[in-house]
């Protein structure tokens, strides 16, 4: 699935990215370029930087 592709996304929905960090989506989107790529907002659930929230390009994480 192409996550950077997807206008928005549904809030609750958990990944692991490369880092091995889990992370879960909030909901919140943003287009970051002009070719409408976009990247979700998640939340850190388990490992460094528990509750963190940054903006990631969720293709390159494994959903869980």
């Amino acid at each position: 699935m192409k996550y950077s592709e997807m206008d928005s996304i549904e809030a609750g929905l958990k990944f692991k990215t490369i880092g091995g960090v889990i992370v879960e989506t909030t909901g919140s989107t943003q287009n970051i370029d002009v070719r409408e790529v976009f990247v979700h907002e998640v939340s850190v659930i388990e490992g460094p930087g528990q509750d963190y929230k940054y903006f990631h390009n969720l293709d390159s994480a494994e959903r869980l």
